[in-house]
């Protein structure tokens, strides 16, 4: 019996015509590709030298060593965490002046995909990320679309698509070897991006959930990672995968942990999955549970990065007005510098002021006094009083050189053109 072939029947030839396979990443299909990208992000190349900022920093503590400072070894230990984040100078070069916005979550709750969607890059992200193998990634509007990884030992080496593509659990998988280890972060500039070009959003790992029965050391590596790197950020939007319903206790306990002192907001994603008036139900549950709770909420809303859209408001573009018109700029390390310097001043100044309010009050004693002895023991307390107020006031020109040579070091060092780059 002859074959006939049904005419109702699809040729598929024509059906998956110009429908292309992806081709298989280089980086995770070849063992000699992969060791020669470990070998351009591992490479063990000194630190940026702070040692003279360093240097300066002790010199300003010195001045200080006949004078009671306010919370003298907290100011010491920020200065030094200044100094040690000049390291970074790829990142702080790339950052500065910028507002930077996080997001957190748990892990798959789409942080990437919300990323790639609100702000125009599309699919730059690599989104099958493990939460113990993938790196933060910082994004930015630049006239040109680069990629670069930055190492924990201080310097910047360039992406291609394909090496960045490679930054998922599969090359975990396949080879057994995390980027995180070494990698301190990504620096994605994109032209495509729509966002204002003073932010700068941070895609964070996401953290796995806290369970005390199966607790590990990968799990709490996971949270302590994901909580050191949203601490550095300036604002945070926290995203919760719709069909979990609600906020619990673990992402309450995580937010408040934070202690973030600029408002955050919650975005409930893959809306789509879900129809409206369940979405209106859990939307009005998380803004009461927020409520109740002391973490700075700017507020509640849907978002479904399939369709690009938000539902039930327009908070999410009004948020991003925020974050411009408010004033937190964390990696503005001028400003950091000048609070810091600003607080060691104020002390100085007080110590000046008491010390010549105290030699105006022994001036006084002295001229109201009648008693020979009492006028000799005062004269001489009036004398060393203002011998110290006047060695403070020199004392203060020297701070007030110090600080204008450490500024001019942090602004030719962030400055300089061929800074380990």
């Amino acid at each position: 019996m002859p074959f006939i072939i049904d005419e109702d029947e699809p040729d598929l030839s024509t059906l998956f015509q110009g429908v292309k396979v992806p081709e298989p990443n280089m980086y995770i299909s070849d063992s000699s590709q992969a060791v020669r990208l470990l070998s351009e992000l591992i490479r063990n190349e000194k630190q940026p030298p702070v040692h003279r900022i360093k240097s300066m920093v002790a010199q300003l503590f010195a001045l200080f060593s006949e004078i009671s400072l306010d919370n003298e070894l907290e100011l010491y230990e920020q200065f030094l965490n200044l100094c040690a984040r000049l390291t970074e100078i790829q990142k702080i070069r790339k950052l500065q002046n910028k507002a930077v916005v996080s997001f957190g979550g748990k892990f798959s709750a789409g942080k990437s995909r919300f990323i790639n969607a609100i702000s125009g890059i599309q699919d730059l992200l690599p989104v099958d990320q493990k939460p113990t193998t993938s790196v933060p990634t910082y994004i930015i509007k630049a006239d040109h679309d680069t990629l670069s990884a930055n190492s924990i030992y201080g310097y910047s080496t360039p992406l291609t698509t394909q090496s960045m593509g490679a930054l998922t659990h599969e090359f975990y998988d396949t080879y057994g070897i995390g980027f995180s280890a070494f990698l301190d972060c990504i620096i994605a500039e994109s032209s495509s991006f729509i966002l204002p070009e003073g932010i700068a959003l941070l895609d964070t790992p996401g953290y796995t959930k806290y369970d005390e029965k199966s607790l590990s050391k990968m799990t709490l590596s996971d949270r302590q990672r994901a909580f050191e790197q949203l601490r550095a950020s300036d604002y945070l939007i926290w995203l919760v995968d719709i069909d979990n319903g609600g906020l619990n206790q673990d992402d309450l306990d995580f937010l408040a942990s934070l202690h973030f002192q600029t408002k955050v907001l919650v975005v409930f994603t893959k809306a789509d999955l879900k129809p409206e008036h369940e979405i209106h139900e859990i939307l009005n549950l998380a803004r009461q549970t927020m409520v109740r709770t002391a973490i700075p909420c700017f507020g509640v809303t849907a978002y479904s990065s399939n369709q690009n859209q938000e539902y039930c408001g327009n908070l999410i573009p009004v948020f991003f007005q925020y974050v411009l018109q408010d004033s937190v700029r964390s990696n503005d390390l001028f400003t950091a510098f000048q609070k810091l310097e600003d607080q060691l001043r104020q002390n100085l100044v007080r110590a000046i002021d008491t010390t010549g309010h105290t030699a105006r009050d022994l001036f006084g004693g002295i001229t109201r006094s009648r008693q020979v002895m009492q006028i000799r023991s005062l004269v001489e307390l009036w004398g060393r009083t203002q011998q110290k107020y006047t060695q403070l006031r020199k004392l203060l020109k020297r701070y007030d050189n110090l600080v204008t040579q450490i500024n001019h070091e942090i602004a030719s060092y962030i400055q300089s053109e061929d800074q380990h780059g």
